[in-house]
């Protein structure tokens, strides 16, 4: 294995680990209970943007699969308008701009607001301020315009929804941070082992980064992995390298113009859901390249090389417990509790493997920077 992949990988657990040993637990018992009182019919609206809303969506997906509880973003709320004693979370590294805004707007409607950010000063504005100090000493040839708040975030946010319905939460809480961080240890442990499926993925995007190379890449997943697919594409439609290197990513939808010798990533933890089983189909209709990561390599999606010749390669990333699909959850019976553990793994894994990618084609964070969004449209 790649000495330089596997020192950013244990880079950014190590940032996690920090960053939720940093939480101060006195606010985040009190933040719990809010949560809680979603049971009560009480209507939680998610806020933020880009890497960092999705990873609030991580929360919003276990609320509502798991618990029933109905979640919007802040851009729906016309839907559901807001209301006084509902909850609205929100999660913004810089805690400025537009994120801060509305949850000003939401405390003045006389709504519970829980903000995660990595700005200290919020803690005089909002009562429920959960601190992620994600980005102190960012190291930027390990994590290339920043993705260490992000990850800590989701992690925390995944684990603020498994702790939510049980009747220790802060026990629950704390026991989830401590499996998460060991299921990441233990992943990539499993990595080592796969130096042929990790060369052909970083050789695939070397191949789609050249500018001659007008193709596109898709990341797809469905459900909880279709925020990592999200997040990963957000991440990977940064590379790029003026006048040398550009990566054309699609972010989402847009399925339906995909071409002959574009290139499919799917990403599921089962490798049996019916929907993501049906993407691996429709890449071969119109001749895709296709590259997949699952937890089973006797799974139906990893072994699509069975049948599809254009098929470059699966990565095994541990975390699902059972070749089952939680998506499909209705037709099976799921005999463990669901965390998205197989989806975080597969967000540090593919970060790790970008700073890789970006170092092979000299590309730095000053080069990423000049393809982020503008801050006007945030």
């Amino acid at each position: 294995m790649d000495s330089f992949f596997r020192d950013t990988y244990k880079y950014l657990v190590k940032k996690i680990e920090d960053s939720l040993k940093s939480v101060n637990k006195s606010t985040m018992q009190p933040c719990l209970e809010i949560l809680e009182n979603g049971k009560q019919d009480k209507r939680v609206t998610i806020d933020g943007a880009g890497r960092s809303l999705q990873s609030a969506l991580l929360l919003a997906n276990e609320l509502e699969n798991l618990y029933g509880i109905r979640v919007n973003q802040v851009n729906n709320a016309n839907l559901r308008p807001l209301r006084e004693g509902d909850i609205f979370i929100v999660n913004s590294r810089s805690g400025s701009g537009k994120a801060t805004e509305d949850a000003e707007f939401a405390l003045k409607k006389g709504l519970n607001v829980i903000y995660m950010t990595g700005n200290p000063e919020l803690e005089e504005k909002f009562e429920n301020v959960i601190l992620i100090k994600g980005d102190i000493n960012h190291e930027r040839k390990y994590a290339p315009l920043g993705t260490e708040f992000e990850q800590a975030s989701a992690v925390l946010c995944s684990c603020m929804g498994y702790a939510y319905n049980k009747s220790d939460k802060m026990k629950s809480f704390d026991n989830s941070c401590y499996n998460v961080i060991e299921g990441l240890h233990s992943n990539l442990q499993e990595l080592e082992k796969q130096e042929k499926p990790i060369v052909s993925y970083t050789s695939l995007i070397n191949d789609f980064l050249d500018l001659n190379n007008d193709r596109v890449v898709y990341f797809k997943g469905v459900g909880i992995n279709e925020i990592i697919s999200r997040v990963i594409a957000i991440r990977y439609g940064h590379l790029h390298k003026e006048g040398l290197k550009d990566l054309n990513v699609v972010y989402e939808g847009h399925w339906k113009s995909r071409r002959k010798d574009d290139l499919a990533v799917l990403i599921s933890g089962s490798g049996e859901t019916d929907q993501i089983i049906k993407y691996a189909q429709q890449t071969g209709d119109v001749g895709m390249k296709l590259f997949t990561i699952t937890s089973f390599k006797e799974s139906n999606l990893a072994r699509t090389n069975k049948w599809y010749r254009k098929y470059q390669g699966n990565l095994i990333i541990e975390g699902r417990p059972e070749m089952v699909s939680y998506y499909n959850k209705s037709i099976h019976k799921v005999t463990k509790t669901f965390f998205p553990q197989f989806e975080l793994n597969t967000y540090i894994t593919l970060d790790a493997l970008l700073a890789l990618i970006a170092k092979n084609n000299d590309i730095t964070e000053e080069d990423m920077k000049k393809t982020h969004r503008d801050k006007e449209l945030e």
